[in-house]
């Protein structure tokens, strides 16, 4: 029997969100041919957010009209060994690309006191900065791609790219090697590979995508707590060169194991654009991609730089090193903490919680006692379990407010704009480390969280359809 396809119009919220409702009350329901219930516009007591909330929209004009038809989105395995098979090949997808972005600083300080010394510690920043702003920027594309033709042609050309741009860097000796090998070419391969780590998980997970996604990026913190050892010892045993070869051949093995892994389960060809500016019109997204920004802004710019700031404080690179591990190691444990506590209290609150302790240990540990070895230590591990949620619970708050089939594109577009932040993060930071000082680049880095702050409170209370409450679970 031909299915039959119905029309119905949503509020502010897309149909068919991964991120499952749980309201209380009745509710009108048109059903289609598979049993899924929709909410109906017309019943006062429909919820209109997923959030346990009972809301008008927040304005007549995000009134859109969709075409509902049966996918296999409608139900999750949500666990079972293939969904956790996927997040283990998305693991080591993360480690690979996030965790070598969290190792820039490793880089750039390597770069600054060997090939690049007669350059300036902003100028040498923009390699790691073009880095990551390929890195990120490209995921509008990459997104798109995956939604529309799935995950292995793309993770197949994204790390002949990345682990090319990694045998490349390891000749380079002018600044522009630099850009082009790393910040190009190592960066577009970056973008294809972490693009897909992130985009699949929604399609395996919606009651627990916040512990799945937190899982997923621990990848990311153990790659930035183990790349900086394994280049460090690889620079002082055999070389410039050959530590790169041996990262390149560590990360061309992860990208392999999750090359395999990673599957994606919705059907492919469900993206119709690149750019979908059409998201920005949900005011929910673009507080949360505005709030993504400045927190990469901060981020970013606080590992490219905490090597350099801790030798600064006439500590030694070995420490710096050391330091900057320790904060990995905790980022690590809080993606793992961070995403289980939100998928019980709510994605956003948890950032938001989080946020206010990354800006507590800036302005009470790292300004006051950041010159003291002590000091440094006892901020890693605060501001380390803090801002491993930073990076891993910003895809999960995307995705909660989207249609499973629209994650990729979502996150791409939001990661596109970040990727400007990424961009000048790194050179904004050095310049003030040599022009005002450290003290100043450490409060400039405090006031941008806070900033964000305010955009994901503002996010939240768009969710609320703006009207607070401090007890809702979103």
């Amino acid at each position: 029997m031909a299915t039959e396809t119905k029309t119905a119009t949503t509020s502010t919220l897309p149909e068919q969100p991964f991120y499952s409702t749980e309201v209380g009350g009745p509710s009108t329901s048109n059903s289609s041919t598979h049993g899924t219930v929709y909410p109906s516009i017309h019943d006062e007591e429909a919820p209109q957010t997923a959030f346990e909330i009972i809301e008008p929209p927040a304005q007549p004009s995000a009134l859109t009209s969709h075409i509902l038809e049966p996918v296999p989105s409608d139900h999750f395995p949500d666990g079972g060994v293939r969904s956790w098979t996927v997040i283990l090949g998305s693991f080591f997808l993360l480690m690979s690309t996030y965790g070598l972005m969290n190792s820039t600083g490793v880089l750039q300080n390597y770069f600054a006191t060997h090939q690049l010394s007669n350059y300036s510690t902003s100028t040498v920043g923009w390699i790691p900065g073009l880095f990551l702003f390929f890195g990120l920027g490209l995921s509008a594309q990459a997104g798109s791609m995956f939604d529309r033709y799935g995950p292995t042609g793309i993770l197949i050309a994204g790390t002949t790219c990345y682990v090319a741009g990694l045998l490349v860097l390891a000749e380079c000796q002018a600044y522009w090697h630099f850009l082009l090998a790393l910040g190009i070419l190592t960066g577009s391969g970056a973008a294809l590979i972490s693009t897909v780590g992130l985009s699949v998980i929604p399609h395996w997970f919606d009651q627990n995508i916040g512990m799945a996604v937190g899982t997923a990026m621990a990848g990311a913190g153990l790659g930035g707590v183990t790349f900086p050892f394994i280049l460090r010892a690889a620079f002082t045993h055999v070389g410039y060169k050959w530590a790169i070869r041996i990262l390149a051949l560590i990360v061309g093995v992860q990208c392999g194991i999750g090359t395999v892994l990673v599957k994606s389960r919705l059907p492919k060809g469900r993206s119709k654009s690149s750019i979908n500016v059409q998201a920005f019109k949900d005011a929910r997204f673009t507080w949360l991609t505005l709030g993504t920004f400045m927190l990469e802004l901060e981020v970013f710019a606080g590992l490219g730089l905490y090597p350099t700031y801790v030798v600064m404080q006439g500590f030694s690179t070995a420490t710096s090193v050391v330091l900057l591990a320790v904060l990995n190691v905790f980022s690590t444990v809080g993606r793992l903490v961070a995403g289980r506590v939100a998928d019980k209290y709510g994605r956003i609150n948890t950032q938001a919680t989080l946020i206010v302790v990354g800006v507590v240990a800036i302005f009470v540990i790292w300004l006051p006692f950041g010159h003291t070895l002590p000091g440094l230590y006892m901020f890693s591990s605060i501001f380390g379990l803090a801002s491993g949620s930073f990076i891993s619970l910003a895809p999960a708050c995307i995705g909660q407010i989207s249609k499973a089939s629209e994650v990729g594109g979502r996150l791409g577009i939001c990661y596109s704009m970040v990727s400007i932040a990424t961009l000048i993060c790194i050179p904004i930071g050095g310049e003030m480390l040599q022009k005002v000082g450290a003290r100043a680049m450490v409060g400039y880095l405090g006031s941008v969280l806070i900033i964000s702050l305010g955009m994901f409170a503002m996010a939240r209370w768009a969710c609320l359809s703006y009207r607070w409450r401090w007890q809702a679970k979103i």
